[in-house]
């Protein structure tokens, strides 16, 4: 049953009902009035919560003659919150409600950038979040027609156990320019349904299609549930949208429904756009940056994927909270890069494509690699400090295939392990300090080292008292390996010669 709290709000009702911490609620208002279009009512509410919290946030129409409010509570105690709009029939009704404690344990806030380590994210409840995740554009798709979710609720399952923390999703994308059309049941490109009224061909962008939204509503409550980030790209501009105009009343329409429909997940990142240097007007991006602060009163976090020239020239400096870009070399030494510019996380969130089950010729987009290779970039990433997503060529794009079981799951759940037994957020960029390969330190307490072939390497440790226990770690198996204890100084360490010339991670510390 889904945990997306429905209410019907009940003026002077004797007992205020109960809301769980970070958990969206819905108050419903109802108006008999006939509206030409009920898409361009006005409806907002004021929200008031204890301590003198006061916020607005837009409503939406969800058909029937209804109009809600999402809510999710940020603080234990009462809340109340009055309606506006210029239908009279719902301006100036009221609700109230009381916030309670959850027990999800998933479930931690919002996620913030760690004030105390700014190059790092962490909840707002204080819990660390070592971001991995996974490229699911058309994850929606799924399951249309089905409020049981049957399909994404396993697939969702599965991701969150290999270790998968956030989703990058599209809100709507229409077809693959390298796989157009339904070529079989596993290719959701287009899509079942429509995010707007009419077809992608002939829209109507002044009305939305409901079931989409509803349905969307169900993909991201799963998401929620799980822990999982919902990483929302708003737009994309190489899939075939018909989008409404820039900077027209529709346009509004669309951002302010996402909005309202989704500030109040707690687990949401807003994403500007997939490709976003493929939007030209900068004015036009910042403008709805700047927008989307104003429709949600969580704050929650925003970034744009691979817009590097907008980046580099500051340009997101004051609008967004973490840069997002797709590199395909020179990992390691880009995300250093991004690193000197400003200080505040870095994904790489798309750096290799791993093939399908049957080799490099498997695969729906034109260009993949071993699982092996897409696990060493990551490595790379990881190593100067930054993010990463993982995409698998049968579920990134259109063509989808949940049931698959590619390797490089198994290798990105060891890759968040071996981190999150680390205090990898004092960890600074320090290849200085190794003869070969990369590393982490924290000087005189931790260091993590990857090489990208097994072999000998120096460790220069400075300032540290006493001994440190150091340890082999094999990426893709996940086998372990002792190296014995160190002390200050250089130190020549060679990992297990029957590991063979494969990748490996060493870590020195406590």
């Amino acid at each position: 049953m889904p945990m997306l709290v429905l209410m019907t709000a009940l003026e002077g009702a004797s007992v205020a009902p109960e809301v769980v911490r970070w958990q969206p609620a819905d108050f419903a208002f109802h108006s008999t009035a006939a509206h030409e279009n009920p898409f361009s009512v006005g409806f907002s509410a004021t929200v008031m919560g204890p301590g003198g919290l006061t916020f607005s946030i837009p409503g939406f129409h969800d058909g029937e003659g209804t109009w809600k409010v999402r809510v999710s509570p940020t603080a234990e105690g009462a809340w109340s919150l009055v309606t506006h709009s210029d239908d009279p029939a719902l301006d100036g009704k009221s609700a109230a409600f009381t916030c309670v404690a959850g027990d999800n344990p998933h479930v931690h806030g919002g996620l913030r950038v760690d004030p105390d380590h700014p190059r790092h994210f962490v909840y707002q409840d204080g819990t660390r979040y070592f971001a991995m995740g996974y490229e699911c554009d058309w994850l929606w798709a799924l399951d249309m027609g089905d409020p049981a979710l049957p399909t994404i609720n396993g697939f969702l399952d599965r991701l969150a156990a290999e270790g998968f923390n956030f989703i990058i999703l599209n809100v709507y994308a229409h077809d693959c320019g390298w796989r157009k059309g339904r070529t079989g049941d596993d290719d959701y490109g287009p899509p079942p349904m429509y995010a707007w009224a009419g077809s992608n061909e002939h829209p109507d962008h002044s009305r939305l299609n409901l079931a989409f939204w509803q349905h969307y509503d169900r993909v991201i409550e799963a998401l929620w549930r799980r822990g999982i980030v919902a990483h929302i790209m708003l737009k994309v501009y190489n899939k075939m949208v018909r989008w409404p105009a820039p900077r027209s009343r529709e346009e509004e329409l669309y951002f302010r429904t996402i909005g309202a429909r989704y500030a109040a997940y707690c687990n949401v990142v807003w994403d500007f756009s997939k490709e976003a240097h493929n939007e030209k007007d900068l004015g036009y991006k910042v403008e709805w940056l700047r927008r989307l602060a104003e429709l949600d009163p969580y704050g929650r976090l925003r970034t744009v994927h691979d817009d590097s020239a907008a980046y580099d020239e500051g340009a997101y400096d004051e609008v967004l909270d973490f840069r997002s870009d797709q590199q395909h070399s020179r990992w390691h030494e880009t995300i250093l890069s991004q690193r000197r510019m400003r200080g505040w996380p870095c994904v790489n969130v798309e750096f290799g494509y791993e093939h399908g089950p049957g080799g490099l010729e498997d695969k729906t987009y034109g260009v993949v690699q071993t699982p092996e290779e897409v696990c060493r970039r990551a490595w790379e990433v990881c190593l100067a400090g930054g993010y990463v997503a993982y995409y698998y060529t049968y579920t990134a794009w259109d063509v989808i295939r949940p049931e698959d079981n590619p390797p490089g799951y198994r290798y990105f759940r060891n890759l968040r392990e071996f981190f999150e037994r680390t205090r990898y957020w004092l960890l600074e960029p320090a290849d200085e300090l190794v003869s070969v390969g990369y590393c982490l330190a924290d000087a005189g307490r931790e260091y993590v080292v990857f090489l990208n072939e097994a072999g000998p390497v120096e460790v220069r440790l400075e300032g540290v008292q006493g001994e440190l226990v150091a340890e082999w770690y094999q990426p893709f198996t996940g086998a372990r390996a002792s190296a014995g204890k160190v002390r200050a100084g250089v130190v020549r360490l060679t990992p297990p010669a029957d590991w063979g010339a494969v990748p490996v991670a060493l870590h020195v510390g406590a």
